[in-house]
């Protein structure tokens, strides 16, 4: 049996520290990752509108108001 485990296979009393200092650090981890997705769902759904959100445009958008992009890389309808 080694110094470092007590009786029943138990760990001692630094092994103890280490495991708990490691839980500690999981749990902080945890709930960092937890607060930046929140951060990111609130900046999403603020209910404001970004000025890159004002400014796009998708093509059915393009089409209502009669323009159309040329996209290069279709033939030609001529």
């Amino acid at each position: 049996m080694s110094a470092a485990r007590g009786r029943r296979g138990e760990p001692g009393p630094e092994e103890q520290r280490e495991l708990a200092r490691e839980d500690e650090r999981a749990v902080r981890d945890d709930l960092s990752e937890f607060a930046d997705a929140e951060a990111d769902a609130v900046e999403e759904d603020d209910g404001e509108v970004s000025v890159e959100e004002m400014l796009e445009l998708d093509q059915t958008e393009l089409d209502e108001l009669g323009l159309t992009l040329d996209d290069p890389h279709q033939p030609d309808e001529e």
